[in-house]
């Protein structure tokens, strides 16, 4: 065989082989889906009642990751059946440049406990989950930080009426990087435990 024949196999080898592989996608397409955008979560991710949290696609660190903080204000430790309480729901870290979270109310059976509502176009129910349970989530509006490494959202949750029951709530959320990707965010978790009065 001479060597014109060799080159020619050598480079037409190759080329054949990439056009029988099936074309990919980039890395945050593929395997990451449209949950790369932070106003897509689709699914429970509390961490609550056997939930995963989001630590499961943003897994670079461990939970609740020293140098941040996630909180959530006006929960009271005993609630008053049929009130309201003013919420503000926060999440900051060192690196943190977007922020996201998802919440829960539920008493210990798993069911709805209480009702939330709030102004404006910077909170929402997570789309594709039943109505049973509300699970309350950012919007992509309000990802950007309020104040220095810090998102904070604000809403009114009501008691739920007539009950004598707890109220589990359930809280994760993301400082997020903002590299759209999964790598590089930290993740943190809360549950409160509300007595009934």
């Amino acid at each position: 065989m001479n060597s014109a024949v060799k080159l020619f196999i050598i480079i037409l080898i190759p080329f054949l082989a990439g056009l029988s592989m099936p074309e990919t996608k980039p890395l945050n397409e593929s395997f990451f889906g449209e949950n790369m955008n932070p106003d897509r979560i689709d699914a429970p991710f509390t961490g609550g009642f056997g939930e995963q949290t989001c630590h499961s696609c943003h897994f670079d660190y461990d939970l609740n990751m020293d140098g941040g903080s996630l909180s959530a204000e006006g929960f009271p430790v005993a609630f008053r059946a049929g009130e309201e309480y003013d919420i503000t729901v926060s999440v900051e870290s060192e690196h943190l440049r977007n922020g996201g979270f998802q919440l829960t109310t539920r008493f210990e059976d798993g069911s709805q406990a209480g009702s939330f509502s709030w102004n404006g176009d910077h909170l929402k129910y997570t789309p594709g989950i039943s109505d049973d349970i509300k699970y309350l989530q950012h919007t992509r509006e309000s990802t950007i930080p309020t104040g220095e490494r810090k998102v904070s959202w604000n809403f009114t949750w009501q008691a739920p009426e007539c009950s004598g029951e707890e109220v589990i709530i359930n809280i994760a959320a993301n400082a997020g990087n903002d590299d759209d990707s999964a790598f590089g965010d930290w993740i943190y978790v809360k549950e409160l435990i509300l007595k009934p009065q």
